[in-house]
Formats: structure tokens, C-alpha cells, sequence
């Protein structure tokens, strides 16, 4: 017993970020077979139907009167709309290391929002952390080809992932400095059947323009597993660890989700590992810490 309480933080810590990975490499798995707002609605429904047994008491209790209704409404677009379609979108075009190298992104654009939004200051360290965090991106947008660079060809998935971790830094910052008096999974299934619910007329442009999809035991899988591991399990997990470590702390945990998304996108996607995937990381990840670590005498910076 006391040997499984010391290697559970540890566990945590390298768990959390394995499974948001694998909802990007999902995602690029399932990206031929099902469409991208049809997929965010499968995720987003199985994650609210799975969690309803767990917070119907809540909901009977009408725990969500307690909270705004346009607060509500604002996560529920930046976190289950905004952020999780034109993911899914982007993986029809880019890898999965792309898409999680933008994701790396997450904690440098939550600063230029709090900098924008409530006033912030950025510490010159951010500044400096944020530009060698973008050309890191750059880096891998451009596959290290400098011609594409300055032809600026853009591939269209590094583009919607973009907009996509945008709004996830903004349903970040939001939930910081506008705490919710709601409990995790009580907010979690907010997220998820209002996700849902605001993914319908998209969802019927899609088809509209489209067809319905036929969706066979792959999607039907997909979906489950996105509902479960992505819907839920990321972000139990990750509360978990904000639980064990602190919020600082775990959120360098987010760091690991590039690596591991190009390990299992190369081992079970067959996606190609190239030298500029060394440098965009190094260059994300580095901007990352420099921006967002706290060194020996800037306690106060």
C-alpha cells in the first residue's frame, strides 16, 4: 500500500497527458471515416449521457441556478464548440504532433489573453517565451521547408488548431479568473451536453453539405473511446493532478503531450518522424518553460 501511495502522483503526472495525446491521435485515426462536427457531437453526447447518473442529484438540487446563465454559456461555446470541432477538423490535414505542438501553445496564449483581457503584465521572460514557442510552431506549420515559409504556405489543419487552442486559452483564462461554484463533474457535463447541444446546427450544415455519414464499429468505437478517454478521463485526471501537485505544477505535465502524441502517432499511425519535429519541440517546449517557470529570483517579477 505504501509503495502504490508513493508512485501514484507519479502516474497521474505522466497519465493526464497520455490521454489528452491520444484524443489527438484518435482524432487522426477516425478523420477519414467520420466528419469532424459529427465527431465532436459523439464525443461530447457519450461524455454527457455517461455522466448523467453521476450528477443527476446535482441537477435536482438546481445547483446550476447558483451559477450566471451567459457565464455558463461562454465556457460552454469556448470549451465544447470553438475548441473541440475544428481540433477534430484539423486532423483531416496536419499529423497529430502538429496539432499537439500547437496545443503546447496553451499556456503562453492564456497569458496574452489575461495581458488583453484583465490587465495582466507580461513578465519579459513570457514575451521572450512566446516568440521561441511561435517560430517552434512555425517550425513544424512549414515542415522546416524555409521556401514554404516565404511563399507562406500554411497548412489549413495547423490553422483551424490554432483557432481551436485559442479558444481552449480563453475557456482557461476564463475559468481563472471567473471561478465556478459548480463541482467538477457537475461542470464537466455542462461542458459536454451544452457542447453537444450548440455542435446541432453545425451538424446539420454538415450533413446538409455532406450527407450523412454512414458510421459503422469504427466510428461507433472512436466515439466511445473519445467519450470516455478524452470526454472524461483527460480531464478527471488532470484534476487529479491539480489535486496532488498544485495548479503550476500540473500544468507543466501538459508539456509531455507533444512527445507522446508524435510517439503514438508514428507507432500506430505510421506518421513520419522528421528532424524538424526535434526543433519545433525543442523550440515550443523551451518557450514554454522559459515563459511559464518561475526561476530562482523572480518570485516578484
Amino acid at each position: 500500500m505504501r509503495l502504490t501511495a508513493r508512485w501514484l502522483p507519479a502516474c497521474l503526472f505522466l497519465s493526464a497527458p497520455l490521454f489528452f495525446a491520444s484524443n489527438m491521435v484518435a482524432a487522426r485515426w477516425l478523420s477519414g471515416s467520420v466528419p469532424p462536427v459529427t465527431l465532436a457531437f459523439g464525443r461530447w453526447t457519450v461524455a454527457a449521457l455517461l455522466l448523467l447518473p453521476f450528477i443527476w442529484p446535482a441537477l435536482r438540487q438546481g445547483r446550476l441556478r447558483q451559477v450566471p446563465a451567459g457565464l455558463l454559456l461562454l465556457l460552454v461555446l469556448l470549451g465544447g464548440v470553438v475548441s473541440v470541432a475544428p481540433q477534430y477538423g484539423a486532423a483531416a490535414y496536419t499529423s497529430a504532433g502538429n496539432i499537439a505542438l500547437i496545443a503546447a501553445l496553451t499556456p503562453l496564449l492564456v497569458a496574452v489573453i489575461e495581458r488583453l483581457v484583465w490587465g495582466i503584465p507580461l513578465r519579459p521572460a513570457m514575451v521572450a517565451g512566446i516568440a521561441l514557442s511561435f517560430a517552434g510552431v512555425l517550425v513544424a506549420a512549414f515542415r522546416g521547408d524555409m521556401a514554404a515559409l516565404l511563399r507562406f504556405e500554411f497548412n489549413p489543419g495547423d490553422a483551424l488548431m490554432l483557432c481551436a487552442i485559442l479558444a481552449w486559452a480563453g475557456y482557461t483564462a476564463l475559468l481563472r479568473h471567473r471561478p465556478i461554484a459548480l463541482p467538477p463533474l457537475l461542470l464537466l457535463w455542462v461542458v459536454a451536453a451544452g457542447g453537444a447541444l450548440f455542435l446541432i446546427p453545425a451538424l446539420l450544415l454538415e450533413w446538409g453539405h455532406r450527407g450523412v455519414p454512414h458510421l459503422g464499429a469504427q466510428a461507433f468505437w472512436g466515439m466511445l473511446f473519445l467519450g470516455l478517454v478524452a470526454g472524461i478521463g483527460a480531464y478527471g485526471l488532470f484534476a487529479r493532478c491539480v489535486q496532488n501537485f498544485g495548479a503550476a505544477r500540473a500544468s507543466m505535465a501538459m508539456y509531455l503531450v507533444p512527445a507522446y502524441a508524435l510517439a503514438l502517432g508514428a507507432a500506430l499511425l505510421g506518421e513520419s518522424l522528421h528532424a524538424y519535429h526535434a526543433v519545433a519541440m525543442a523550440l515550443v517546449l523551451g518557450g514554454v518553460a522559459l515563459g511559464t517557470l518561475r526561476w530562482p529570483g523572480t518570485a516578484n517579477a
